[in-house]
């Protein structure tokens, strides 16, 4: 049996071998026709490995021109392509492979039919852009927002911690003004505590972008003082002397009154803000002063502005000097003073000059006509005196320099005697009939006439003349 087994395997042998080789070739050809080699185009993240790496030497990396994502051609049979997603291919790139700190390779491998397939020998990278990474403290400000319950205004704001320390890449931080704390104070009255997320701001203003930025600190806690409020007048004071001839005539200034705020034990006592005399000094001065004063170094303790841009005052301190003027004071207006009862006085002009000194304004306003006066003639006897005269001036006004006024005393009886005998001249066929017709009994009227007439101190016999040589009496 066996020797028949050996006889037929080794019968027409090279015929046998011929026909498997045969057999064999036409199953790869069937196989390659059915299943043929080809090449597909696959795309996948890629992920990054170390990324400690430059940050332990400083540096922070942004991936550029999404190359994050990568597109690479896989060879194999079809059959196994086919079969294959772009899940099946893991992309790597590791940071410490980095290429002149700008780019790093990507590593592209199946995650199925590993012996089956191949990647594309050409090489893709994972580009970078790599800066200095940077910390940096900031001191957090607090800000409030909305308007707090009238007659209040906020007081003092803190934060804690106080600080904030920033880390990320240069180009951010660098950009960073200031870190806020935000809270709300809509219609508070009273202080208020609230935990706040702190935001970062450029210098115009703008909210940075925090998403590539870490913090030492997530939250804080903010205290805002709700304080009274107060609206108060401000006193402006004055020293020194001026010269001679000029006149202090006010001050003015803008604002006139201020809001101040505090606590109410401190505003209770406060009704204005006084300015000290030695900021306003007058001494030699010869025109307006003006000034812009900050009043609120003037402040008492533990009072502040309400709004601090109205700390600036400006103010003006008048100053004007005097003219001289001369007015034309009526002697009607006059009044004599110490005359004796047996003279009388006459004016020997109806107006007296005088020089008066004062503010051009006031002098514009001033009616010479109102003027009085008086003038002394005390132990003077008949004929003509120059007298000097006392006006009564408002004190707003000043005599520039003595003024007098001639007036001519008469003796009344030497008056009335030529006044008698010129009457007597003229009628004396009829003089016995005047004195038996004209009673004795009306004498003593015509003196007490005389004594109210001497009585008066108004100049009302001033009218009266002496008598010309002709014998006519004036008027």
């Amino acid at each position: 049996m066996l020797n028949r087994m050996i006889k037929w395997l080794t019968n027409n042998f090279g015929l046998k071998i011929l026909a498997v080789v045969f057999a064999s070739v036409l199953w790869l050809a069937v196989v390659n026709i059915d299943d043929p080699k080809t090449t597909r185009t696959f795309t996948t993240t890629v992920s990054v490995e170390n990324n400690d790496y430059l940050t332990e030497i400083g540096k922070y990396y942004e991936i550029i021109n999404n190359s994050n994502t990568v597109t690479f051609k896989v060879s194999g049979k079809r059959s196994y392509l086919e079969r294959m997603g772009n899940s099946d291919f893991k992309a790597v790139a590791d940071l410490e492979m980095i290429e002149n700190l700008e780019r790093v390779p990507i590593d592209i491998t199946p995650q199925r039919y590993g012996g089956y397939v191949t990647v594309a020998s050409k090489i893709n990278y994972l580009e970078l852009t790599v800066e200095d990474l940077v910390s940096k403290p900031f001191m957090i400000s607090v800000k409030t927002d909305g308007k707090v319950a009238k007659q209040h205004a906020i007081g003092e704001t803190s934060a804690s911690p106080t600080l904030i320390r920033v880390s990320g890449p240069a180009s951010v931080v660098n950009e960073v003004n200031e870190a806020v704390a935000t809270v709300g104070v809509e219609g508070m009255s009273q202080d208020l505590t609230d935990s706040v997320i702190p935001v970062l701001y450029d210098k115009q203003g703008r909210e940075v972008d925090m998403k590539d930025l870490t913090y030492n600190i997530q939250n804080v806690l903010v205290s805002v003082k709700i304080l009274d409020t107060k609206d108060v007048t401000l006193n402006f004071q004055t020293a020194g002397t001026l010269p001679q001839g000029y006149e202090y005539v006010g001050i003015e200034y803008k604002p006139q009154t201020v809001t101040v705020k505090g606590t109410s034990a401190v505003l209770n006592a406060l009704n204005s803000i006084t300015v000290p005399p030695e900021v306003f000094d007058l001494t030699d001065v010869t025109g307006n002063i003006e000034k812009e004063v900050d009043i609120s170094a003037y402040l008492p303790n533990n009072v502040t502005l309400v709004d601090s841009d109205m700390a600036k005052v400006s103010v003006v301190v008048k100053i004007e000097k005097h003219e001289l003027r001369t007015f034309k004071v009526p002697t009607a207006n006059l009044t004599i003073k110490n005359l004796g009862q047996r003279y009388d006085v006459k004016f020997l002009s109806d107006t007296v000059d005088v020089e008066l000194e004062g503010l051009s304004t006031e002098l514009d306003a001033l009616d010479a006509s109102t003027l009085t006066g008086s003038i002394d003639v005390s132990g003077m006897m008949e004929g003509e005196h120059t007298v000097g005269l006392e006006l009564n001036l408002d004190s707003k006004f000043k005599l520039a320099k003595n003024a007098t006024v001639t007036v001519d005393i008469i003796d009344k009886d030497e008056v009335l005697g030529t006044l008698g005998a010129g009457s007597n001249s003229s009628n004396s066929n009829d003089s016995d009939k005047t004195n038996t017709e004209e009673p004795d009994s009306e004498k003593p009227e015509d003196s007490e006439e005389d004594e109210d007439t001497q009585e008066d101190t108004k100049p009302t016999a001033s009218t009266v003349k002496k008598p010309s040589a002709g014998g006519n009496q004036a008027n």
